[in-house]
């Protein structure tokens, strides 16, 4: 029975991963703005960083065994790295946006 909620849990991860991109483009779309553009950026690394740990989950692919640079895995921190940064350069940048506007 746990396995199955993990499945299910995985599956939900990832349909709300595709969400969050259809919606982050939807949102570049009507805006055509900046910080809409990488705010879609940020929903794609987002994806990204999820899939990889789908795919290490699975053991579909091991992210301590692959890309090593000095012995350091960087296919484990490098999606979370370019989300978490591009996250806050989407926060910087719509706050540059609104501040220009008032």
């Amino acid at each position: 029975m746990g396995d199955m909620i993990i499945h299910l849990l995985n599956i939900l991860v990832m349909v709300l991963g595709i969400i969050l991109i259809f919606l982050a483009v939807i949102v570049w779309s009507v805006f055509r703005n900046f910080s809409s553009a990488t705010l879609a950026l940020t929903s794609l690394f987002v994806y990204v960083w999820v899939a990889v740990g789908l795919l290490d989950f699975y053991r579909i692919i091991d992210t301590n065994h692959i890309l090593l640079f000095k012995g350091i895995p960087l296919l484990h921190y490098v999606p979370t790295l370019l989300m978490l940064l591009s996250l806050i350069f989407t926060l910087f940048q719509f706050y540059r946006e609104q501040k220009r506007l008032k």
